[in-house]
């Protein structure tokens, strides 16, 4: 058996030696089909099934309210829902509850805004987790409000240089000593790398009742033998408990429970997931494409496998022959493909937002190794078995007739178109998922934003409780930062606001309209709630339609005032001006003086809500603490005389998130463009290996064909009328691949309806470009064999028959 072995090796690497062309095509393509698998397999072995530094993590969930009604179907629990939550669920062995927080951190070189949590003293148990040094929070330190914090392992290095003695080691937070009382091992983050703390929570008897202010960020663990499937249906029930219990605030107020790794990870999981399978097709195709080469050198070969079985080769000997040299091939193309992957990791790590718990460094790694040898493995068998079978079975009289090779073919044209159209079938798909994408990223970048991005400096301030206690000094300190910035060589506006476009989806607030009844229980009638200063929404050179803006003339002890969007004038004015009439929130009653045009302040992919600016004068400890400045020419080569100005008022508040508006655009588009632009490149590869497999299925035609092309032309038929004859089978396959892929990508693209803005997944114009796409390749791909078979001599070709 080994000498057979042997034998079988030798005859492959000489066979592969013979045919070099044919050797180059089949590794590219195998290796591009293996190389792009690999790739993305990082991705998702890293993103999807990678170990998450907490204990049983397919035990955790995370647990939201469903407010569909008011467009958030995933929102943020208020504080007595939670506490309800926990003590009527059946589901879970415990429950916590987490809300974000952050820090002033001083004592340096310069003044640092941190990102932390507020946690229940229970968090760590939820998470199966404990502190490398130090310990938990206590729950005497949650119900006292202690001065206590955990750090994150980095944070801990960056501060305290890795002292593990932390008896007397305190941060000030806020300008307040906290005395740090564990560190968290190097792996840990919740909910992502950029926490870099965690205090107690504590919960007041006033807050825990409070079902109105929805904040909180909840995870759980399942009990043992519990589903998620099944902790949704005993949650779904809970909150409909809730809402018969209290009408006015839980009306149809649901929840929803989400396995803690797709909540981690989002719609990156949905793109992934879809790459993913983007990256098979490619694969398949590229495996259909061989599986057509082997098959016509086996079909060619099979007066070779004649002789050979005259002289008592069995046909399992045949076979295992065949099959080596694909396996042989699937490995050249594997190697051809790892070197590929390397390279595909480093495009792909942009796909993997850096804040997310395991979103470490993309690698080609053992995992990955391994995934591609299995693939190398299917695929050679794949693309080999089928050819290796009909080549195999052979007829022995007819094989070693003079004319055998050109009868060889005969039964065998069927199989090769189908794995023709299935490769054009392939493609299809993959170009319409590319072009849904393409159109989602045209109608993104040019959706109105309500406002000027260019030329627009943005950053933040945190101003902290201690030194800042009263209204008066908040808002002296934003007063005496605008005047200093306004006075800046190239500044020509600027303002704060609570938060800036792009920032956040939510921060609304309920009202009742003046002279109108309430809206039943359950209704819709929220706004997105923003506080500004004078001149910030002139420094957005957002557009006034009616009215006046705010100004300096609304103060504390002035009327109560305004300014509104569109949306919320449309949405209950219709057919009159709303200036004048006055809304009510927060306990006061506010009068409009300003209607302006919609900006886009939840970014570029929700749709629009009513939106409510108030003057920071107007309400109480404000936290209109980012700052926007219209500058003349480059914004950033102002950004450090806009920081200094800053801390020429207070040299102990922090300047962090400097960015243009310019760069918030940027943010927005980007998971997209780059999804795009992955499925742009499988999708044109794709294309490539499919037209690479239409001309080879009509060069090999046409090379079956020659005695009756040459029998037409000696009865008459000219150039045109045999170019047409191969033009007309090229079409066919092709025409039955593309209607197959529309087929399938009209059910499958549903799929792909989340990653979607302003184009429905069946969109017409996509489908209609990819076959008019198709028909142009294929026309290319059918013109070379077409036309060699034009230049068929006829009288040379009955002299060789």
């Amino acid at each position: 058996m080994v000498t057979h072995l042997a034998a079988d090796l030798r005859l492959t690497f000489r066979n592969l030696r013979k045919h070099p062309l044919f050797t180059c095509v089949a590794v590219l393509a195998l290796g591009l089909g293996i190389g792009a698998n690999a790739a993305i397999f990082s991705a998702v072995n890293l993103l999807l099934l990678g170990s998450m530094p907490y204990a049983q993590p397919d035990k955790l969930v995370a647990v939201w309210e469903d407010s569909s009604f008011i467009g958030f179907p995933v929102n943020t629990p208020a504080p007595a829902n939670f506490f309800d939550w926990r003590r009527m669920n059946s589901v879970f062995s415990g429950m916590t509850a987490i809300r974000g927080d952050r820090a002033n951190i001083t004592g340096g070189a310069e003044p640092e805004l941190v990102s932390g949590r507020r946690v229940m003293p229970n968090f760590l148990d939820i998470l199966g987790t404990r502190p490398l040094y130090g310990r938990n929070l206590t729950q005497d330190e949650d119900r006292n409000n202690a001065r206590v914090v955990l750090l994150s392992y980095g944070f801990w290095m960056r501060h305290f240089g890795g002292n593990t003695d932390l008896t007397h080691e305190t941060l000030q937070m806020d300008n307040r000593a906290y005395q740090v009382m564990g560190v968290m091992p190097p792996a840990f983050a919740y909910p992502d790398k950029k926490v870099q703390y965690w205090r107690p929570i504590h919960f007041t008897p006033e807050e825990q009742a409070k079902r109105g202010n929805h904040y909180l960020h909840v995870i759980a663990r399942l009990k043992p033998g519990v589903t998620v499937k099944q902790a949704r249906a005993n949650m779904r029930q809970v909150a409909a408990q809730l809402e018969k219990e209290y009408p006015k605030t839980n009306a149809k107020l649901g929840a929803v429970v989400i396995s803690l790794r797709d909540d981690l990870v989002g719609d990156t999981g949905t793109a992934l997931r879809i790459i993913f399978i983007a990256a098979g097709f490619v694969l398949l195709i590229a495996c259909l494409n061989v599986a057509n080469l082997v098959l016509a050198r086996a079909l060619d070969r099979r007066r070779e496998f004649a002789v050979r079985a005259a002289l008592g080769a069995r046909r399992s000997r045949l076979v295992a022959q065949l099959l080596s040299e694909s396996l042989l091939l699937s490995c050249l193309g594997a190697l051809c493909g790892l070197i590929l992957a390397y390279a595909g990791v480093k495009a792909l790590q942009t796909l993997i937002p850096a804040t997310l718990v395991n979103g470490s460094t993309l690698t080609v790694n053992a995992k990955v190794f391994g995934f591609s040898l299995l693939l190398t493995v299917l695929s050679g068998v794949l693309f080999g078995l089928m050819p290796a079978l009909t080549a195999s079975k052979t007829d022995l009289n007819d094989a070693l007739k003079l004319g055998g090779r050109t009868q060889a073919g005969s039964g065998s044209p069927l199989l090769r178109d189908g794995l023709a159209v299935s490769q054009v079938a392939c493609a299809a798909l993959l170009l319409i998922g590319a072009g849904l994408m393409l159109q989602t990223l045209v109608r993104l970048e040019t959706v109105d934003t309500g406002f000027r991005t260019d030329h627009l400096l943005t950053m933040e301030t945190n101003l902290p409780r201690v030194g800042f206690e009263t209204d008066e000094k908040r808002i002296a300190f934003l007063n005496a930062v605008q005047q200093r910035v306004r006075h800046l060589p190239g500044v020509q506006n600027t303002g704060f606001v609570s938060d800036l476009p792009f920032a956040t989806i939510g921060d609304t607030v309920g009202f009742l309209i003046e002279g109108r009844p309430a809206p039943p229980s359950g209704d819709d009638q929220d706004a997105l709630y923003r506080e500004v200063t004078p001149g910030y929404l002139e420094s957005l050179q957002a557009r006034l339609i009616a009215g006046r803006w705010i100004d300096k003339q609304d103060r504390k002890d002035s009327t109560q005032v305004i300014v509104i969007n569109e949306t919320f004038a449309h949405r209950f004015w219709p057919n009159k001006s709303p200036l004048g009439d006055r809304v009510r929130f927060d306990n006061k009653a506010y009068t409009i003086v300003g209607v302006v045009h919609d900006i886009r302040e939840r970014g570029l992919q929700w749709t629009m809500k009513p939106a409510l600016y108030v003057p920071v004068t107007q309400v109480r400890d404000t936290y209109a603490t980012n700052l926007a400045v219209r500058t003349t020419a480059d914004p950033m080569l102002l950004a450090r005389a806009v920081r200094d100005a800053v801390w020429s008022v207070d040299r102990n508040v922090p300047v962090v998130d400097v960015l243009t508006m310019d760069d918030y655009m940027e943010l927005e588009v980007r998971a997209r463009r780059q999804q795009m632009l992955v499925l742009a490149v499988f999708a044109a590869l794709a294309v490539f290996l499919a037209a690479l497999g239409i001309y080879g299925v009509l060069a090999y035609s046409v090379t079956q064909r020659r005695r009756e092309i040459g029998v037409r032309m000696a009865l008459g038929a000219d150039g045109k009328s045999v170019v047409g004859m191969v033009l007309r089978h090229g079409f066919r396959v092709t025409l039955l691949g593309i209607t197959t892929g529309i087929a399938v990508a009209f059910a499958g693209t549903r799929w792909m309806a989340s990653l979607l803005f302003g184009v429905r997944p069946q969109d017409p114009l996509t489908f209609g470009s990819v076959a008019a796409v198709l028909a142009f390749v294929a026309l290319f791909a059918c013109l070379g064999p077409a036309l060699g078979a034009a230049r068929v001599d006829p009288v040379r070709v009955l002299h060789e028959e």
